[in-house]
């Protein structure tokens, strides 16, 4: 009767945990925009002359050591403790730990099946952003430098790429 007992406990436990973990919102690790440049070099030049770039650098020597500031001008720190200046791939599109595989990033699986890849990538952590991505920075509370924000004005302009000739 004890190892029934045993048994039935244990298995209510791991009920328990899985249910608890099921509600849980995994989090993403960051990797840094280097890992992304690796595939998306005209992403990554197009971005790098946008203000977004260069965001760290705007702040004062006080506001880059105020964790105000530094929420929206950084894309947090990397998993090996590195906080990533300016407002990178990640801070809109997601850590990318999970997602930047060549399992879910393979350019000849996406052509095969572009939907059944995007789905993995987006339950790998991949964000496709919306205004309300960019408005958890864009906004005028907390922000005395603030400038109205017009998403679909805006949306292209992260990383303009060039139409293919």
């Amino acid at each position: 009767m004890r190892k029934v007992s045993i048994l039935v406990f244990m298995v209510a436990a791991l009920l328990a945990s899985s249910a608890m973990a099921e509600g849980e919102k995994k989090t993403h690790e960051f990797v840094g925009v280097k890992k992304c440049k690796t595939c998306h070099k005209a992403q990554f030049k197009s971005w790098g002359e946008t203000p977004h770039a260069k965001a760290f650098d705007v702040l004062s020597d006080a506001e880059k050591k105020d964790e105000k500031c530094i929420a929206c001008h950084t894309s947090g720190t990397t998993t090996k403790g590195v906080l990533s200046e300016g407002v990178q791939c990640e801070a809109c599109h997601g850590g990318g730990k999970d997602y930047k595989s060549a399992k879910i990033m393979s350019k000849k699986k996406w052509k095969a099946d572009p939907e059944a890849h995007k789905k993995m990538a987006i339950e790998a952590g991949l964000v496709y952003p919306t205004e309300e991505t960019c408005v958890r920075c864009h906004t005028k509370e907390g922000n005395p430098n603030f400038k109205p924000f017009d998403f679909a004005k805006m949306k292209d302009l992260v990383h303009p790429v060039p139409a293919k000739k």
